[in-house]
């Protein structure tokens, strides 16, 4: 201990004596450190950070696989497979699910009406996962049945915003589209399993009917009993579901099952991107540390006479390299204090652009963990950055040092190494360019794809009203259900008719979803007449979109064949489809008057008549391939679009007015322009293509700089020979190509490999491309010109400054 604190502080006077060494240093270790702090926070809040239920480690998801559904890679199981693999399954002390498809409520009764989210679960679920309700209680087993009392628990944040926290609402009753529920309690803050979700309800309520096989909606979580492996607990589920398969064969066909370990949804959508960030920050640190070493061997050969009296005098090697590594461990310590005042500072900046669907990343801090892991990589640093340059300068013939006076006759010793650094920064750099690059042209061919729709100066806010509960509008009659229909269009009709008579407004229509969204709203499967009947199992689905009978032409949607919905189409069974829809089924005739039967899980099939085929329309991205979209017109439809000649969010306030002056009881929320809805859905891929564009041009900068750093290193240990070399008839353009000829085969070199390199690695980022294959030639081309054009660039200073070697000056010294 006495000769760390001796190592210490000699440290601090050596680095004190060489301020702008130092600065330099810290500086670069800093960018280098505080990027891997600022991610490593954001990787640890978001992909290592256990979930916050009890024993998490022990909790499983189970999935439907199913080829048919588009954009997806995984589906909920159907009720009745859940209720079946709950009763029969061994591996799990637990199972229980919740529905995920966010269903409306309008609360009533306690000031102006507000538009409510929900979803539906088991009366175990909350108590399997640990969830303690922050007051109140959950459900009960009697709640979880159809047609017992109706309960309701609420969120913390609904409790907060809406009620203020009081306690004495527990028991009261809430007012949710026209009926009453009582209110058993309130989520903790903590629980965010649906962050959206304002209130959870009993999942014997969701439907009135038995159990099914056909429709899947339930997502299912399971504990796993002590001692059992997520590997037998996946080969009984399988087992499980084969026995389905042969009970139930016409629901069972194609699909699939598998199980996973509980994850929060939000971390699944950025586990990848965060992987090459991190990974991006990686190379960043490792092209600092190579500036670091550069550093160092370039002092260590001015101190070659110091460290050769400390020989000459008894210092054994040993001690010395003791002493060298605590100067490099200080100065990393150094860094790293300044890399967290970076990393504070740029999460700061990162919340305030972080996507609303990326809310998670928003809830990242400096915590123990992170502090403890940047004193580990700073510790790391200091050896690994030291190490090198302290071997190397013992390998010097130290007493020949003092013999010829103090000259640093050895210091040319590290030529190899500071040209394998070099090659070593440009190879680091290149990596995250070429991945950056790749991002890049993804991004601008993303936003070159058609949504299908004209999204400028379009208002959209979602305008819902109290529906009837599903049970209920189950016991409806044909002809009762388009009289309910009728009702409320014509009610819509009253309300676009008089927001169309604002100034500016061209047109307005609805639609039950909005495009560019991320949930299935009503989807069926369908057979064409006359087409023979395959298992239920393996039919074609179609996403049914309801909409109003202006809402083509309000959203600029083309007409490819036939009519739009006309007023003659009400309580009819006639349809539009899209393109993709056309082309696949019908591809050598027009479909317009081709019947489809949408009810193929019903006894009785329900045939529409097709009318008209308008253009594809992205519902699940830009990058998602169009669906099976059929569009039919009736009823209720809850999100308006306007169109307007000028700027659609100035005439928000008035369209809100002329709702609640036909019905002050319905809520308007989710107010946005059409425009920034395209924006937000491609704001994920934004994000980490910015992020890792910025940490590629910090890769750039610092490969920039150690490349500068070691041709100057290099004109002055050769400033004599240069002299010399002009001295005997050597142009300055002579010159001029010794130093950047030098950095150019260094900067080749690092090219070639770090091509090889980028070849392996940038498959990681595939998942993350769109239109742009993982091994681009343009891309890989483009980065490494412009790499050796920086590398050039770098070798300008040094090369100017070699030209201007006065020859008699260095034969002087000579």
């Amino acid at each position: 201990m006495e000769t760390l604190l001796t190592d210490l502080r000699y440290a601090l006077r050596s680095l004190k004596k060489s301020p702008g060494f130092t600065i330099v240093a810290a500086l670069t270790l800093a960018l280098g450190i505080g990027a891997n702090t600022a991610i490593f926070s954001v990787v640890q809040n978001v992909l290592l950070r256990p979930l916050p239920y009890s024993h998490s480690e022990n909790l499983a998801e189970i999935w439907n696989t199913y080829p048919y559904l588009p954009g997806f890679d995984q589906a909920e199981l159907s009720p009745g497979d859940f209720w079946d693999f709950k009763n029969q399954a061994k591996s799990f002390s637990q199972m229980e699910s919740y529905i995920n498809f966010p269903q409306g409520f309008n609360l009533t009764g306690n000031g102006d009406a507000l538009r409510l989210e929900a979803r539906y679960a088991t009366s175990g679920f909350f108590s399997m996962l640990g969830v303690v309700p922050e007051a109140g209680r959950g459900f009960t087993p009697q709640e979880d049945k159809p047609g017992a009392t109706e309960a309701v628990v609420i969120s913390h944040r609904l409790w907060q915003q809406h009620f203020g926290s009081q306690t004495s609402i527990i028991g009261h009753t809430l007012t949710l589209d026209g009926r009453s529920y009582i209110l058993a309690g309130v989520l903790p803050a903590s629980f965010q399993l649906v962050p959206s979700a304002d209130l959870w309800l009993p999942i014997g309520q969701y439907a009135d009917q038995p159990p099914s096989h056909l429709h899947h909606e339930y997502s299912v979580v399971g504990r796993l009993k002590p001692g059992v492996t997520f590997a037998q607990a996946q080969a009984e589920i399988v087992t499980l579901n084969k026995q389905e398969e042969v009970a139930f064969p016409d629901s069972h066909k194609s699909w699939g099952v598998y199980l996973e370990p509980m994850r929060d949804p939000s971390a699944a959508k950025l586990r990848v991107a965060l992987i090459v960030l991190f990974s991006a920050v990686g190379l960043v640190l490792l092209i600092a540390c190579a500036n670091i070493v550069n550093l160092l061997l370039a002092r260590n050969a001015a101190r070659q006479k110091e460290i050769a009296l400390r020989v000459a005098m008894g210092a054994s090697r040993s001690r010395l390299i003791g002493q060298l590594l605590t100067e490099s461990t200080l100065l990393s310590l150094f860094g790293g204090a300044l890399g967290i005042i970076l990393a504070a500072t740029a999460l700061r900046i990162l919340n305030s652009f972080v996507p609303a669907e990326l809310n998670i990343v928003k809830q990242t801090q400096l915590n123990g963990a992170v502090l403890a892991f940047t004193l580990i990589m700073c510790v790391l640093t200091g050896i690994a950055c030291g190490l090198l340059p302290a071997l190397q300068t013992l390998k010097q013939d130290l007493h020949g040092i003092l013999k010829e006076g103090g000259r640093t006759a050895g210091a040319s010793g590290g030529h190899k190494i500071r040209n394998i650094l070099v090659v070593s920064e440009v190879a680091l750099a290149l990596v995250p360019l070429v991945g950056a690059g790749l991002l890049i042209r993804s991004f601008r061919q993303l936003l070159d794809v058609n949504p299908g729709f004209r999204a400028e100066r379009i208002l959209a806010m979602e305008v819902d009203k109290s529906q009837l509960p599903q049970a209920e509008l189950n016991k409806l009659t044909p002809e009762q259900g388009t009289a309910l229909a009728r009702k409320e269009s014509l009610q819509f009709e009253e309300i676009a008719a008089r927001i169309k008579g604002l100034p500016g407004v061209a047109a307005v229509g609805s639609v039950n979803v909005l495009p560019l969204g991320s949930k299935i709203s009503s989807a069926s499967r369908f057979l064409l007449e006359g087409q023979p009947v395959p298992p239920s199992g393996a039919r074609p689905i179609a996403e049914i979109r309801q909409i109003s009978l202006d809402y083509f032409g309000a959203m600029g949607i083309p007409l490819r064949a036939g009519r739009p919905l006309e007023d003659r189409d009400y309580g009819q069974p006639t349809i539009v489809i899209n393109e993709h829809m056309a082309h696949t089924f019908w591809p050598d005739k027009s479909p317009v008057g081709q019947n489809i039967n949408l009810c193929t899980l019903d006894p009785k099939p329900c045939l529409f008549n097709i009318v008209g085929v308008i253009g594809d329309v992205h519902q699940y991205g830009l990058e998602a391939a169009p669906t099976f979209d059929a569009y039919l017109t009736g009823g209720w439809v809850r999100y308006f679009v306007i169109r307007t000649s000028s700027d659609p969010a100035k005439l928000a306030s008035a369209a809100i007015a002329e709702i609640h002056k036909s019905d002050a009881s319905l809520p308007v929320t989710h107010v946005m322009t059409l425009d920034n809805l395209l924006s937000d859905s491609v704001s994920p891929r934004r994000f980490s293509m910015s992020l890792l564009g910025i940490f590629a041009a910090l890769a750039l900068l610092l490969a920039a700089v150690g490349i500068y750093g070691v041709m100057s290193y290099i004109v002055n240990l050769r400033t004599n020979e240069i002299g010399i070399r002009m001295a005997l008839g050597a142009q300055p353009a002579d010159v001029w190509k010794l130093i950047v000829g030098r950095g150019a085969r260094l900067a080749l070199v690092g090219v070639a490999i770090g091509l090889a390199g980028a070849l392996a690695l940038t498959r990681l980022i595939a998942s993350l491309l769109y239109g742009v294959k993982a091994t681009d030639p343009v891309t890989f081309a483009t980065v490494a010109i412009l790499l050796v054009g920086v590398a050039l660039a770098a070798c300008y200073l040094p090369a100017r400054r070699a030209m201007r070697v006065d020859p008699m000056v260095a034969l002087r010294h000579e």
